[in-house]
């Protein structure tokens, strides 16, 4: 009895075996027929890459533009180049950073981070209503000038300058030393040419000249708030304090 118990357990663990093994040939026959059905019948599509988007909401671009952009980089189906699809993204004046991230060869994922707006800009050389390139663009919060084709609106302090980077950074630097000097009174406008100039709200003028603005910042500051209590006009007034001890008033 024992000996017929083993021969029948023996027959039993090897027809399950080859039942188990034969489940998994037939599985995999039909994996590979459904493969091969779609490359014959359209390898086209099957091939097609898929992304996966995540836009910043600031972002004021759609993702038709981005995809134009980067439809070059994906006629190689078998090969993305994810680091040339990175560049090209960001080469877009409104985008800050992309991550691309891959899921599968033929299957990405796409983060696109907007820059976000510290300052509107304008070219120096585009004085009163003349249109010339590059006249207007924007200041990020990192401090470095982009110029989009789509110029949004935006309620952002007003910076005047030239184009040069090295410019647009100690006026980006700036601006954010003469508003912790003159707070809680804000900055409406900075003129950064020869000379540096602020259009303080509610409307007053303020000409720093070329040396010693943060000095002569704080010497007005204290000036103001004197005669701003004895006359309304000076809430109108142009201040030059470029003079070693005083200043001039012009309204």
């Amino acid at each position: 009895m024992r000996l017929f118990s083993r021969k029948n357990k023996r027959k039993a663990t090897f027809k399950s075996i080859l039942i188990g093994t034969a489940k998994i040939i037939i599985l995999f026959s039909i994996i590979s027929a459904i493969a091969w059905s779609l490359l014959i019948s359209n390898p086209t599509k099957f091939l097609n890459v898929s992304i996966q988007w995540k836009l910043d909401k600031e972002l004021p671009i759609s993702k038709e533009i981005l995809i134009t952009k980067i439809q070059p980089h994906l006629t190689d189906k078998y090969k993305i180049d994810l680091h040339q699809i990175k560049e090209t993204i960001e080469q877009e004046p409104w985008v800050e950073q992309a991550q691309i991230k891959r899921i599968f060869w033929n299957y990405i994922k796409i983060k696109v981070v907007s820059k976000k707006i510290a300052m509107r800009w304008k070219n120096e050389k585009c004085i009163s209503q003349t249109v010339l390139p590059n006249c207007f663009g924007f200041i990020s919060t990192s401090g470095e000038l982009f110029i989009p084709e789509i110029i949004t609106e935006s309620d952002a302090i007003q910076a005047i300058s030239n184009t040069d980077m090295g410019t647009i950074n100690r006026l980006y630097s700036d601006y954010k030393n003469y508003q912790s000097i003159i707070d809680p009174m804000l900055i409406k406008t900075i003129t950064k040419t020869n000379i540096d100039k602020l259009e303080v709200e509610p409307n007053v003028t303020v000409i720093l000249g070329y040396k010693m603005q943060s000095e002569r910042l704080n010497r007005f500051k204290e000036v103001y708030s004197k005669l701003s209590k004895k006359s309304k006009k000076i809430k109108r007034a142009t201040f030059d304090m470029r003079y070693p001890k005083g200043f001039s008033l012009s309204y």
